[in-house]
């Protein structure tokens, strides 16, 4: 067996002998020996303590950024509210903003307007930053800011306008609204845990807001050089959501109301293709019945959606007719952020339903005013709504009319077991559904929907009328 030789080198030794020594410069390199225990564990010890440092200084970093994006994109902290003493509730509408972002609205609506007072006078707002999350303390404002309270008459709608001239800092902000006058008992108990003892002295609720963030949403009618009249912001605040839905479910009603014509129309042809024995005559065929003033005559005008939306990829809106002569707020309000296309449907009625009214409701806005329009002879929306609501809402069934045959019968003169009569029978009962069914719609179309514009309009007259508005430093104060 050979012997390993001084100063020979590890190629020369047997193969078992060079794996052997290998393995002990490995050992003896990373201390993995029985000897070097301790060493072993101090660096595993040290490894590890490195590791753990990272790792938290990366969550960290994380729960900064994340923290940092939140304040970024959450403009609203609670989206409603209870008084201390009263335990009055309200919800928050988002945090608007104009386009400079140095305006900020905070709109609130009270559960059951008639429980707070409807004075702007009548509240008050301090504000102050929130130091850490929306839990933390009070602290400095780190801009300047000023601002003014709106009491939308007695709607339940109450604002708080926020002006920085420098813009809004990325800060939360606590706004602690006082209710002066208390219209309800107080609670035995307050709602003020958490809270501090005016809370208890006087009837108040927080709203955390961060009108830097970019979820705040833009309103136009903030947009003014100067601090924007209550009904402009009333009608873009409020009744812009609730115009915009009514004038979608009016689109689809006059679309209905063209396919219920449609079918009419297409049953009326029908009857004159149609032919059965009767008795001794070989071709007996079912005539139009005598309609009604409500609805005879009726014709709907019009593009269908389908065809607006190949117009409008084909060329500018002012080249459509129904949708050339629209107000701009009418032709915004007509702009659905979810892709709905309106048609221009337009109904041609020589009689108006009893209780109802008619007008182009497309070509203008609540706030562009319809009632002024319409030549109606009374002096205000309220009294041609009251003299609307004292008429009789009409109501027509068309089995109640009378189906003439071309032999000078009626339907109703066919026996029930003539065979041959039968599709006469199902062409009347087809005719029925459809006139029913445009009967309906019509109805519901011109006794409701429409009417429910002028009370909106309405609304916003006694908004322009009855509002009141406070500002200075004895109606919102911050902490500077």
């Amino acid at each position: 067996m050979a012997t390993k030789v001084e100063g020979s080198s590890r190629a020369d030794m047997p193969w078992p002998e060079r794996i052997r020594a290998t393995r002990q410069d490995f050992s003896r390199r990373f201390k993995l020996g029985p000897h070097y225990t301790i060493e072993r564990f101090g660096v595993i010890v040290a490894a590890l303590s490195l590791s753990g440092a990272l790792v938290l200084g990366m969550t960290v970093w994380g729960a900064i950024r994340a923290g940092d994006a939140v304040l970024g994109e959450t403009a609203l902290y609670n989206s409603s509210f209870v008084a201390s003493r009263t335990e009055v509730k309200g919800n928050v509408e988002p945090v608007y903003v104009n386009m400079d972002r140095d305006r900020a609205l905070v709109l609130m609506k009270f559960e059951t307007p008639s429980q707070m007072s409807s004075n702007a006078e009548d509240y008050y707002v301090y504000g102050t930053g929130i130091d850490g999350g929306s839990g933390g303390g009070p602290a400095k404002l780190q801009k300047p800011l000023a601002g003014a309270i709106y009491s939308f008459g007695n709607t339940g709608y109450l604002g708080i306008v926020l002006e920085a001239p420098d813009g809004f800092a990325p800060q939360l902000i606590n706004l602690t609204v006082r209710a002066r006058k208390e219209l309800m008992t107080p609670k035995n108990q307050p709602n003020a845990a958490g809270m501090d003892k005016s809370f208890i002295e006087h009837d108040q609720w927080r709203i955390v807001i961060n009108p830097a963030a970019s979820g705040a949403v833009h309103l136009a009618a903030l947009d003014s050089e100067h601090l924007p009249a209550p009904e402009e912001i009333f009608a873009y605040a409020v009744t812009w959501r609730q115009e915009q839905a009514k004038r979608q479910a009016l689109d689809r009603k006059l679309a209905d109301m063209k396919t219920q014509l449609t079918r009419i129309s297409n049953f009326t042809s029908m009857m004159a293709q149609t032919s059965v024995r009767v008795g001794p005559d070989p071709s007996v065929r079912l005539l139009p019945p005598a309609l009604p003033p409500e609805i005879e005559g009726d014709a709907i005008t019009g593009i269908d959606s389908a065809t607006v939306r190949t117009m409008l990829l084909e060329g500018p809106a002012d080249r459509i007719e129904g949708i050339k002569d629209k107000t701009p707020r009418a032709r915004g309000l007509d702009t659905f952020s979810d892709g709905y296309m309106v048609n221009t449907f337009v109904l041609n009625s020589a009689h108006s339903m009893s209780g109802g009214t008619d007008f182009d409701w497309r070509q203008r806005s609540v706030a562009d005013g319809y009632f002024k329009t319409l030549g109606t002879g009374e002096s205000s929306i309220g009294e041609y709504l009251a003299k609307l609501s004292s008429q009789p809402i009409p109501s027509v069934s068309a089995r109640d009319l009378f189906w003439p045959l071309s032999n000078g019968q009626s339907i109703n003169d066919l026996r029930p077991g003539d065979t041959a009569a039968k599709p006469l029978i199902e062409l009347r009962n087809n005719m029925m559904a459809a006139y029913d069914a445009y009967f309906g719609l019509k109805r519901s179309y011109q006794t409701v929907d429409l009417l429910e514009l002028l009370v909106m309009e309405q609304t916003l007259d006694l908004v322009a009328s009855n509002s009141t508005k406070a500002s200075g430093p004895d109606a919102v104060s911050f902490r500077a």
